[in-house]
């Protein structure tokens, strides 16, 4: 008996039907398809499938391109497989590791008894290159535990999947004889890779993206000074926790000793508090103090366990939120998308905010508004404060680096500060976990628990608000006098029970599917621990609750 046709729906409006087991690109051939960008991966069903997947039911079939995140992902991963097919080609022997991502920028860094020359960067760039333009198909083979060990070169990958296997199966991407675990999809022909630059930085090399609006070009400078200071600190928390990767965490929750991680990593972020401190009271001369990050930094705790930080140096810190100074309703700027823009720096009430702050400064009673966000209008009802010899304010707020929220006051007053997650912790040498990944869920555990928001609603909002982060917070954060790294290496396993309940909600029919089973799969690497053992002050407490902070 003859099967029945597939029936394919594209996204421009198309629609064709095939035989069985018909791939993916295949169809698109017969559809007649022309895409302006390269197509790296495919969404059927909203499931994220690779260009070979074989069509077997009735489906809808969108596009991955480079211009979406998906497809900047999946066109990362690739370099990276390219950089690390040509190391195997040129024989060389370094143990590269990749940082957190800067920006479009991967540090990939190696041992402090290995150097990394100008002329072996010129090598390996050039070899890249001809990989690229090779067109290798990129191959991938599915196996156990044990079976895939014995393709792995690196040692550090062995071990990850072999100590503590939560997976029963994992699958390695190959060319020609060189075999290697990345988490995540790879484009299926090197010839998918377009622009890129390789460059020698420090201890190793900068692995650069091309730009959004031309694949072929790179056209930025290496922005990696303060991601390699921090990359630094967070191996001296790996090496106080005995915690470096997702393996090691592992361990330690099955010895019952992750209580002494916790212990410690949050012990560093006291010691950071500190160390803020004693820059900001050096002088004894900064009166103001102004936090910005992004989206679930946690910088409501931060502002808070700072404030308790300066009662050490007899210091009583205020705390403001500069959301306060929004526009009243009828006044808020109009974004491009018709709706109300409450982030943008123009929604705020500038004039008003540097009067208050000027009055404070000079001595002068003030009552600060409050922002009744359901009226959109501020409401001046509280006691005047009054700024006095030991008093220092903390504004916390998006706009809070930006130069023009705070030109009017002297330098020799005002301390910047910039909090967020930014180097966590990795898979393995060429995979760390996405800092990225980590807000949006710190955000939704919170929304869900805070606001009876739902997870799909969340992600909803998520491309707004790192909008919003792109245009108002990275741009300045070269402003801060100090860059602080919220993230705890111990968090992924701390949302594990919370995030993965909500995770599974999302179905099929869902346009988020994929992306929640992306992250599902992300979090079942972990083992998920006890929150009862994480102390009421710790910034992950601002998402999962049951701290002594206001959320």
């Amino acid at each position: 008996m003859r099967k029945k046709l597939v029936k394919v729906n594209f996204e421009n409006g198309k629609e064709i039907m095939v035989e069985p087991e018909t791939r993916v690109i295949e169809a698109i051939k017969l559809a007649q398809i022309e895409s302006k960008e390269d197509i790296l991966a495919v969404r059927i069903n909203n499931k994220e499938r690779s260009i070979m997947y074989h069509l077997i039911e009735d489906c809808t079939c969108s596009f991955i391109t480079y211009s979406t995140r998906e497809g900047e992902r999946i066109y990362s991963r690739s370099l990276k497989f390219i950089f690390l097919l040509a190391l195997h080609r040129l024989n060389i022997k370094l143990h590269f590791k990749f940082s957190n991502k800067t920006g479009r920028d991967y540090f990939a860094f190696v041992r402090s008894d290995e150097e990394v020359t100008t002329s072996m960067v010129k090598e390996i760039k050039e070899e890249m290159q001809k990989i690229i333009a090779q067109n290798i198909r990129i191959m991938k083979e599915k196996g156990s535990t044990r079976r895939i060990a014995n393709y792995l070169e690196d040692e550090e990958q062995v071990k990850n999947i072999v100590d503590i296997s939560l997976n029963e199966n994992y699958t390695v991407y190959y060319a020609e004889d060189f075999y290697t675990y990345l988490y995540g999809a790879v484009v299926m022909y090197t010839g998918c890779i377009k622009g890129f630059d390789l460059r020698k930085y420090k201890n190793g090399v900068i692995l650069m993206l091309p730009e959004k609006e031309d694949i072929n070009e790179v056209k930025y400078d290496i922005e990696t000074n303060r991601m390699f200071e921090l990359s630094k600190k967070f191996a001296e928390v790996c090496k106080v926790t005995s915690v470096e990767t997702v393996n090691d965490l592992n361990k330690r929750i099955i010895e019952e000793n992750v209580a002494q991680v916790i212990r410690r990593a949050e012990l560093y972020h006291t010691n950071e508090f500190f160390e803020i401190v004693r820059r900001i009271t050096k002088t004894n001369s900064v009166k103001i103090v102004m936090l910005a990050g992004p989206s679930s930094s946690g910088k409501t705790t931060s502002a808070q366990r700072l404030a308790d930080a300066l009662m050490v140096k007899k210091k009583n810190a205020i705390v403001i939120s500069m959301d306060n100074y929004f526009k009243d309703e009828g006044n808020i700027p109009i974004g491009k998308d018709g709706k109300k823009d409450y982030e943008c720096f123009e929604n705020l009430e500038v004039e008003l905010f540097k009067k208050q702050m000027l009055d404070l400064l000079n001595g002068k009673n003030v009552i600060l508004p409050t922002y009744n966000f359901k009226l959109q209008k501020k409401e001046f009802n509280s006691n005047p404060i009054k700024l006095g010899e030991n008093d220092i304010l903390i504004i916390e707020g998006i706009h809070a680096l930006n130069p023009r929220s705070s030109e009017f006051i002297p330098k020799d007053k005002i301390y910047k500060l910039y909090v967020a997650p930014m180097v966590s912790i990795r898979f393995d040498s060429f995979t760390m976990l996405s800092s990225n990944d980590l807000r949006m869920m710190r955000r939704f555990v919170r929304d869900n628990a805070t606001r009876g928001v739902s997870v799909e609603n969340t992600m909803d909002m998520w491309n707004k608000i790192r909008k919003g982060d792109e245009e108002n917070i990275f741009p300045y954060v070269d402003e801060a006098d100090y860059v602080f790294n919220t993230s705890l290496i111990y968090e992924w396993a701390a949302l594990k029970p919370i995030a993965e309940k909500l995770l599974l909600k999302i179905n099929d029919s869902s346009k988020y599917y994929s992306e929640a089973r992306r992250l599902l799969n992300t979090l079942r690497n972990f083992i998920g621990i006890d929150t009862e053992l994480i102390p009421s002050t710790s910034i992950i407490r601002e998402f999962i609750g049951g701290g002594c902070y206001l959320r």
